[in-house]
């Protein structure tokens, strides 16, 4: 393939004018909370972002219409220069702040812990270098719940609605992971989900003012829990709260991994019953009360008391993919462990903000398996007609889907293993295999929850490491493949000439 550089600029200037308008509507917060010392941060990170668009889009102003495969390394470097662009106000407010800077904003003087944080909000991670939340500057406060509260739909996504329309509009879509439809145009369709987002955040800010939380904590944690990220204003994440709030929390958390074509039929159409004609619905609640089950009997056999609430709340983190903690992980058991590990590798339903390889690629994966059964029982001359969510499916199509799914999930065992083992050289010896392997199932699957491997102390190639990861969980690892590939590709062709 060859890179059309032009292209590549063009698109990417155009996906950084997103940071410089979070940038933009992030000073009235510096302005009214007159922290004035992250005020030139975020002023000069602003200049800076336009500076740089600018210039890609100057570069790529003649580039011609890119393939499938450029397109996809549009997204994955818009995605790391946006987490980059991101990384500076953390960073260089720590440096405005110098001595009088508190030990959790001293962290963020390491240019690679405020790179960690950055992707960690735009990939909607949530792994955190910030040791005490409640330490941190309000507008920093901020700018890390916007990060993620952007992230969960997209940086591309928000691009989209917000900027000219064009025909490379649905590569991008596509590219970011998504492929849902819910009107004729994907600009109209992101416009749509945007809609709902809004709305779905000042109902769950309001719910959360009716539980007892104060209006600063539920608009940062509405967004945090809409966007299934985990980020959170308070140490200790939601173990201070009570469990009126840790209830609505969930069901917040619940809300974002819905798919927004079933929450805009809800909304739209008032059809309640939207949510259990998807099967992945249907497995997404089968699998919350399944997993609040096992978890509340594990905590009772190794604990010897039902902690229901805070088994239930770890268990829709870990499932939707958020990372809102209420008990320190560290102490639970192995295998209580594995369960949250697995439930983070799966992820919510397609077309939510969740990470995860996504419900509907397990089912159809439990499908291939059916389907190999049943045509072990046919006769040569018999065809077996393959219906999958409801819709009967042509030879084409599912192979077609088989194929995407199994290389995905082949791509995620791959992922862990080698992250795994690369962990193990640089992890203290005081975490276990299964710790490692819940941290990585983590970071990959863009959940957040961390057995206390993620910190400032962390060795900086575990730092790198788990960047990667969610990097390329955020995007669904092939992107990033491309990415690295097409390079190697160019310079391979220009070594055999």
């Amino acid at each position: 393939m060859k890179i059309q550089l032009a292209a590549i600029s063009h698109d990417v200037g155009k996906v950084l004018q997103i940071p410089a308008g979070m940038l933009l509507l992030s000073l009235p917060v510096c302005l009214v909370a007159q922290e004035w010392f992250a005020l030139v941060p975020f002023m000069a990170t602003l200049l800076g972002t336009i500076a740089v668009s600018q210039l890609l889009q100057f570069l790529g102003r003649k580039a011609k219409t890119a393939s499938q495969g450029q397109t996809l390394i549009s997204v994955a470097l818009g995605w790391a220069l946006v987490s980059g662009l991101g990384a500076l106000p953390l960073w260089l407010t720590a440096f405005s702040l110098g001595a009088d800077a508190s030990p959790t904003m001293a962290n963020f003087g390491n240019g690679l812990n405020a790179l960690f944080e950055s992707f960690s909000g735009f990939t909607s991670a949530g792994l955190t270098m910030t040791l005490h939340p409640s330490e941190l500057p309000v507008s920093l406060q901020w700018w890390r719940s916007f990060m993620q509260w952007v992230g969960g739909v997209g940086v591309i996504t928000l691009a989209i609605a917000l900027l000219e329309p064009n025909q490379g509009n649905y590569e991008l879509y596509q590219a970011e992971g998504r492929q849902a439809h819910l009107r004729l145009t994907i600009s109209r369709t992101v416009r749509r989900i945007w809609f709902i987002y809004l709305g779905c955040t000042v109902a769950g800010t309001l719910l959360f003012l009716a539980v007892g939380m104060s209006g600063w904590a539920a608009l940062n944690h509405s967004m945090s829990a809409l966007s299934t990220g985990g980020f959170s204003i308070t140490d200790d994440s939601m173990k201070p709260y009570s469990a009126p709030i840790k209830l609505a929390i969930m069901l917040m958390m619940v809300c974002g991994a819905i798919a927004f074509n079933s929450l805009d039929q809800i909304i739209e159409r008032r059809q309640l019953s939207a949510l259990w004609r998807d099967h992945q619905h249907r497995l997404l609640a089968v699998l919350l009360a399944l997993g609040i089950g096992l978890i509340g009997l594990e905590q009772f056999v190794t604990r010897g008391q039902f902690e229901w609430i805070d088994s239930a709340f770890q268990w829709t983190s870990a499932l939707t993919t958020c990372g809102f903690s209420t008990q320190s992980l560290q102490s639970w058991s192995s295998s209580s462990k594995l369960m949250l590990s697995l439930a983070m590798v799966l992820g919510g339903a397609a077309g939510s903000t969740v990470g995860g390889l996504k419900l509907s690629r397990v089912l159809l994966l439990g499908r291939v398996v059916t389907w190999q059964l049943q045509k072990t029982l046919l006769s040569p001359r018999q065809l077996l007609p393959r219906r999958y969510n409801g819709r009967l499916l042509t030879p084409e199509q599912a192979n077609r889907q088989v194929e995407e799914a199994t290389v995905l999930a082949a791509l995620w065992i791959t992922s862990i293993f080698i992250s795994v083992l690369i962990l193990l050289k640089v992890v203290p010896a005081e975490y276990s295999l299964g710790d490692i392997i819940f941290e990585v199932s983590s970071a990959l699957g863009a959940a957040g929850l961390s057995t206390g491997i993620t910190s400032p102390s962390l060795h900086w190639i575990g730092k790198c490491l788990l960047i990667v990861l969610m990097w390329m969980g955020r995007l669904e690892i092939i992107p990033i493949l491309m990415l690295i590939g097409a390079p190697c590709s160019q310079l391979i062709r220009l070594i055999r000439k």
